[in-house]
Parts: C-alpha cells; structure tokens; sequence
C-alpha cells in the first residue's frame, strides 16, 4: 500500500513539475523591435541635442537588412559582399553619397544585439565612435535592418547612416571607385590587396586637415575623431607603414589627441612676404637676321595722323572766324556819321 502511495505521489509531483515548465514556456516573450522604432529612438535623440532628424533612405534600409540578416546567419559584423567598402556599396546601388569617395565617403555603420530599440541606442551610447554613427551632422539619410538570432537568443540591429550629395545626384567620380573591389584604388599604396581582408576600411570618416611643415621640415598631425592611419596617409600622401615606423606603432590603431609624425624632409611653404630679390639687367643681344639685297627706300617725311590733321584743321577754321569777326568790328567803328 504504501509503495503504491510513493508511486502516485512521484506521478502527481512529475506532472506539477512539467505544468509548471510548460507555463514557463507560455511566458510571453517582448515584442520584437521594428525599424520604425531605431530610427524614431535615434532622431528623438538627435534632436535632443539639437541636431535635424535624418530621413529614410531605401538603399540604406536595403543595406542595413541585408547586413542584419547576413550576421544573423553568422557572418561577422560589417560584412560586405564581394569584398565591396561600406562606400562602394551605397553607391552601387544607387545612393548618391557624398564626400572625398577615395576615403569612401561620408557614411557609418552600427550593428549589436538588442531587445529592443531603446536597448540598442543605449548600447551605441556607450563609446564616441558609435555615437557618432547616431549624432554626426554631416549624415542626412538613415536606414536599419533587424533580423533574429537563434544563436544568440537575441535580434540583430544594424544602423546605416550617411550624407548624399546637396544635388542627390552621384558624384561624377563615383563609377570610377566601383573599380576598385575590394578597396577602393588609392587604398594603402603597397597595402591595398590587404586592406579590406584584414578590416583596415574604418567605418566612420572625418575630413583631414593637412599641417604646415615645421622649419626642421617635420609634419606632425593631432588625431581627430573619425581619422585614422588610411586617411592620414592618403591625405598626406604617405603609406601607413610609414607613419608606423615613424612612431613606433604595432598596429594600426590611433586615438584622438594623438601626435603622429607624418613626414621627415617635407619643404615648408613659402612665406607671405617673400625677401625681395634684386634683378641687374643684362645686356641683350640680337640675333643676326639675313642680308636683304633690296634697294634701301629713301627717307620721308613722317605722316601726320588723322587726329593731328582733325586738329590743324580746327585751329586754321578758328583763326579765320576771328579774322573776320575782327575786321567787320573795325569797319563798324571807323565808319563816319551822317552830318
């Protein structure tokens, strides 16, 4: 009787337990994030501080879904297809991306794994580069992909931000730079096969400001955020392992506030007062010309020009007006009157 009893107490405790695990599994799970969501997140926060929203781009939304879907199946972050750039992608499909294209162009890239939008941009908050995908002024259009990780029990959200033309037409330039897959084609100089294999392509792009040379022929440049060793050295039109072995970097990372040595020799442009220099004349000598055998003309008397002429003329018509102005006034007064 007893043994009877245990059994049933086991089966009662058994079915509990599976009750309970299978409530479990009802639990509702939070809604999946939309892309309306982390764009709506992302201009809320842009416009806290100030700055105008971005505008939904198709290109942009089309990218962004494909990269998401593309981690989400276990590609790594920033993958691109057929080794394109972040910049040669945009531009071939369509978006008319402005900026320098041969430091790829104004465009950034985030991606991370969140539960919802507001998780995501707290996410992207978390450091400057990121950041910066979300608040740089110099972006106009924006476009997300969200896609579920089995995984990483937990969704995919890529952002693409970027900044087309004033005209919204493509650069004139932009065909060119399609050439250059799998990095654009002044990519590194003696580099350039590696460039995009080993990730060097930064994902954010700023403007590179060239220094002066100093006296001693030195260029020191200070890091900005958004540069890094590829733009310096195209800008500057050195190679990035030359401004490693100038500095003693081991890789290629930089930070901003960082001097970098850039160049050694570099000639220092001239100064806007230049020392005046003193020319002396030298004397000039002709070259000979052939004899002429013809008969020489025999000298004349120069020519008067047509405004001479005009002028002698005048001045002859005028004295003869007060000659005779001159001779009827003495007439008039040496005429006798009448008696």
């Amino acid at each position: 009787m007893r043994k009877t009893f245990l059994l049933l107490a086991v089966i009662f405790l058994g079915l509990l337990s599976a009750r309970q695990v299978s409530a479990q599994d009802e639990t509702p799970q939070p809604p999946a994030p939309t892309p309306a969501q982390v764009i709506e997140a992302i201009n809320n926060l842009r416009m806290s501080h100030g700055i105008a929203p971005l505008g939904v781009h198709p290109v942009l939304m089309q990218i962004g879904q494909m990269e998401a879907e593309g981690i989400a199946g276990g590609m790594a972050g920033h993958w691109r297809p057929n080794g394109l750039t972040l910049g040669q992608w945009l531009i071939s499909l369509g978006y008319p991306l402005s900026g320098d294209l041969s430091l790829d162009g104004y465009r950034s890239e985030n991606w991370g794994f969140a539960q919802s939008a507001e998780d995501a941009v707290a996410m992207w908050l978390g450091d400057d580069l990121h950041t910066n995908t979300m608040l740089s002024v110099e972006r106009s259009d924006i476009g997300v992909g969200i896609a579920y990780s089995t995984g990483d029990e937990s969704y995919v959200i890529v952002v693409e931000t970027a900044w087309q033309t004033k005209s919204g037409l493509p650069q004139e330039e932009a065909s060119i730079f399609l050439t250059g897959i799998p990095q654009t084609q002044v990519a590194y100089a003696a580099m350039s096969t590696l460039a995009a294999e080993n990730g060097l392509l930064p994902q954010g792009m700023a403007p590179v400001t060239i220094a002066t040379a100093l006296p001693d022929g030195m260029v020191y440049h200070e890091v900005q955020y958004g540069q890094s060793l590829w733009s310096l050295a195209i800008a500057y039109g050195a190679t990035i392992k030359q401004i490693q072995q100038l500095n003693g970097l081991a890789d290629t990372t930089v930070q901003p506030g960082q001097r970098l040595l850039i160049l050694q020799n570099a000639t220092q442009p001239a100064p806007d007062s230049a020392p005046q220099v003193l020319v002396f004349p030298t004397q000039a000598f002709s070259t000979p010309t052939a004899i002429s055998t013809a008969t020489p003309a025999l000298e004349s008397t120069p020519e008067i020009s047509e405004r001479d002429r005009r002028n002698n003329m005048f001045g002859v018509v005028a004295i003869g007006v007060a000659a005779l102005f001159l001779g009827g006034l003495f007439t008039v007064m040496t005429r006798k009157k009448p008696i």
